[in-house]
């Protein structure tokens, strides 16, 4: 986060074209908390009361922490778990004394979908990582000069200050602008946040208020006070209530009945929300199936689709940028040289059913893909004694390759036939 003196300029930039600025605004502009055109404020706390960025920020924070990450080494052929590596025992069960590995991955999953940055600090033992401590965002300030390393300052709540080399945090960086700090998704949606807000807000005081009348009776002359206070209560004895619905309305004096509230279809509330969906939706690429929000013509077959393009473009790529950060920060050059590397397993986001279970798991056998017992395993059962060997099809069995003829082979003697 840059500095007051170094985001002033482009906020003067962004205020110079109004007819008046007041210092209020200067400041929100600054610090981010200006008011977008809707009207609202929007903050990283605002944002998260609207259901959908939430619903976003909890699919793409809950799809990084239900998927096992786990630190590997190749060795010719051969892939294993890297048991003996540091790194194993944080990513796959718990980072620190305060966190299992699936809420540490969840939040984040949280400040890289809001911010988009995750500052995680990394206290050292001897030269060894000790744990791993995910700092908040807002707590953080990146300082940044070519061609230096960055250096991070981190201020607590409580009023504590520390200064923090490039080797002493992992830094994971979201879709990025520049080389040292990635776009927060905040502010760059804070007018389609806006929106969502103004239209929640304007529906919930229709509701909670009453400010519009749903009409108005009309008589020939006028009404004493006391005459006023008897019609009134006569239609809220008569005609107020959802146990009334339909009643027929008598009335004298030549009075008419004058509709004058406005219904939700009217005023395009629903599709406005509708709109307000998609709209954050797009920001956080994340397909609006995955919060619950689906138009009348998806199908079982195109819904199947719909999330299987959203582990491929939405987790698969967090999932790379996290692997590829990973291996690059938290492993040494000797590490890599050696073979680990760190890698997510998307199998778990690809729940079956146990017939298309059954199917997968059948075709792997058959086929010698895996052992029988492998696929014992995939069902947590215990293996079986003569299942360790994997199968092989009698018509698929490798055999010498057919011969190809050369142009250089003599040509055949029809009299040896």
């Amino acid at each position: 986060m840059a500095s007051f003196w170094e985001r002033l300029p482009a906020a003067w930039g962004a205020l110079r074209g109004r007819k008046s600025v007041e210092s209020l605004d200067l400041f929100r502009e600054i610090f981010g908390n200006r008011a977008v055109w809707a009207g609202k404020n929007v903050t990283l706390q605002s944002a998260l009361q609207v259901s959908t960025a939430l619903a976003c920020g909890r699919v793409i924070s809950e799809g990084i922490a239900m998927q096992p990450w786990k630190t590997f080494r190749q060795q010719g052929r051969e892939i294993l778990p890297a048991y003996d590596h540091w790194l194993y025992d944080k990513l796959a069960v718990s980072p620190n004394p305060l966190q299992s590995a699936f809420e540490f991955k969840e939040q984040l999953g949280m400040h890289l979908a809001f911010c988009g940055n995750a500052y995680v600090w990394l206290p050292r033992v001897s030269r060894r990582v000790d744990a791993m401590y995910l700092l908040e965002p807002g707590w953080v300030t990146v300082k940044y000069k070519w061609p230096d390393l960055p250096t991070f300052e981190v201020r607590t709540p409580a009023g504590g200050q520390m200064t923090l080399s490039f080797g002493d945090v992992w830094h994971v960086r979201g879709p990025s602008w520049c080389t040292y700090i990635g776009m927060e998704f905040t502010k760059l949606a804070r007018e389609a946040l806006g929106l969502s807000m103004a239209i929640e807000e304007g529906q919930a005081r229709m509701y909670s208020q009453g400010v519009q009348t749903s009409g108005f009776l009309s008589v020939d002359g006028t009404l004493t006070e006391e005459q006023q206070k008897k019609m009134k209560k006569w239609l809220a004895d008569e005609h107020t209530g959802s146990e009334k619905a339909g009643a027929p309305m008598i009335l004298d004096r030549a009075a008419k009945w004058m509709q004058q509230s406005m219904s939700n279809i009217d005023a395009q509330t629903l599709e406005q929300r509708r709109y307000a969906v998609e709209e954050v939706c797009r920001f956080m690429r994340v397909l609006p199936i995955a919060v619950g929000h689906s138009d009348k013509a998806a199908t079982f077959a195109s819904a199947e689709s719909m999330f299987l393009f959203n582990l491929v473009f939405t987790h698969g790529a967090w999932n790379s940028r996290l692997e590829s950060s990973a291996d690059f920060r938290l492993l040494t050059p000797e590490d890599r040289s050696a073979g680990y590397y760190t890698k997510f397993n998307e199998k778990a986001l690809l729940r079956m059913s146990a017939k298309d279970q059954a199917e997968v798991l059948r075709v792997y056998t058959s086929h010698g893909i895996m052992t029988r017992n492998e696929a014992r395993a995939k069902l947590d059962e215990n293996p079986l004694e003569g299942m360790d060997l994997p199968l092989t099809p009698v018509n698929t069995v490798a055999g010498e390759p057919p011969r190809v003829s050369d142009s250089s082979d003599p040509p055949p003697d029809p009299d040896a036939q």
